[in-house]
């Protein structure tokens, strides 16, 4: 856990640690989140869990309301899918 968190110390933007995160998620436990198969979105499944046991670990605090709200701040828009899950896009112009 000693080597994550500082890996997670490098990441110091919202989107770096966001992206540690997903990772992370997508290799150990992608029941909860994961990138989509073609890389270019991600996918919540457990917003509970996702919120409670991980956002701590990369953020400061465990609300989710506050995650999603940082990811439009940064152009993420998001779309709830089948199954109670939310997809998020960044959307990259030019």
């Amino acid at each position: 856990m000693e080597q994550a968190n500082q890996i997670v110390m490098l990441a110091d933007t919202f989107p770096a640690k966001t992206h540690l995160l997903i990772t992370c998620l997508t290799d150990t436990d992608p029941l909860v989140a994961s990138f989509s198969s073609d890389g270019t979105s991600f996918e919540i499944y457990d917003q509970s869990l996702f919120a409670q046991k991980y956002l701590p670990q990369y953020f400061k605090h465990s609300n989710y309301g506050s995650f999603v709200r940082q990811l439009n701040l940064y152009g993420f828009t998001s779309s709830r899918l089948k199954v109670c899950r939310l997809s998020f896009h960044l959307k990259l112009s030019g």
